[in-house]
């Protein structure tokens, strides 16, 4: 005897299990069009939990990368100006030498002394001119905290440094008094330009460091951003293979159940297995 479906008490398990199938697909169906395998909490609330982690750290490795490249920029505005007063200083000392020779008169190194004491408030204009983001750097001893995330190789969070007081006037230079109107003047300033001459390379020197440094730094940021994306894409992103071939089995079950629910004459447990 023909299968009976529509009278069967085991029609509302047929429709369950049909139901099931279709929402099977769609839910394929979801996850291919969006490219996600977690969609919604319920998908899989461990593994959602783990990709919104790695979401959130790289954000911070972005910031704390952001922040080193600002770093860079206002290094690269300070070794600028440094560079410019070591090259004022190497003019400070040309006029020294000149005027420490016996072959100028007095009228002479006074004129020398004039571009000199120019030169010296020039160091000064400089100086109080270097700023990053409104904030002047060379003007007087300035410490810098530049926070750089917690997921750095070094385990360091920050980056510390100082810039010191460039101006002639101010205490590191300390060349605000000195002249080459005589040959004896010229000499003492000579010897202790010699000194801003090495102070300004050791500004150089350590400005130049603490570049290398953030650079370092931003090519491991940029790294574990990278990784952080792989990770967070291994555990969010779809199995396209795998949803293809679940789409398929769901469609081909969803349908066959459909077909053989309504035009099946055979016995209803071939329907029910045909559905498992």
């Amino acid at each position: 005897m023909p299968a009976r479906i529509n009278h069967n008490p085991h029609l509302s398990q047929v429709t369950h299990n049909m139901a099931l199938h279709y929402a099977q697909a769609s839910k394929q169906i979801e996850h291919l069009s969006s490219g996600n395998r977690i969609d919604r909490d319920s998908d899989d609330p461990a593994s959602l939990y783990m990709a919104d982690n790695f979401s959130a750290e790289v954000r911070v490795v972005a910031e704390g990368n952001r922040n080193a490249q600002q770093g860079i920029g206002m290094l690269q505005v300070a070794d600028g100006a440094l560079g410019q007063l070591s090259e004022i200083v190497q003019r400070m000392q040309s006029l020294a030498v000149q005027a420490a020779t016996g072959l100028y008169t007095d009228e002479q190194r006074g004129s020398l002394d004039v571009e000199f004491e120019g030169l010296k408030s020039e160091m000064d204009r400089i100086s109080k001119a270097t700023t990053y983001n409104n904030t002047p750097l060379l003007d007087a001893q300035r410490d810098v905290t530049i926070e750089i995330g917690p997921s750095i190789a070094s385990g360091n969070d920050f980056v510390q440094f100082s810039f010191n007081d460039m101006s002639a006037q101010g205490p590191h230079m300390n060349i605000g008094s000195l002249t080459i109107d005589t040959v004896k003047n010229a000499r003492q300033s000579l010897a202790q330009l010699q000194q801003v001459e090495q102070k300004v390379a050791q500004e150089r020197n350590k400005v130049a460091a603490l570049h290398n440094r953030l650079d370092l730094n931003s090519t491991t940021s940029n790294s574990i951003i990278e990784k952080l994306h792989e990770a967070e894409s291994n555990v969010r992103d779809v199995d396209v293979a795998r949803a293809m071939t679940e789409l398929t089995r769901s469609q081909i079950l969803s349908q066959a159940a459909a077909s053989l629910a309504v035009e099946s004459g055979g016995d209803i447990n071939q329907v029910l297995s045909l559905l498992r």
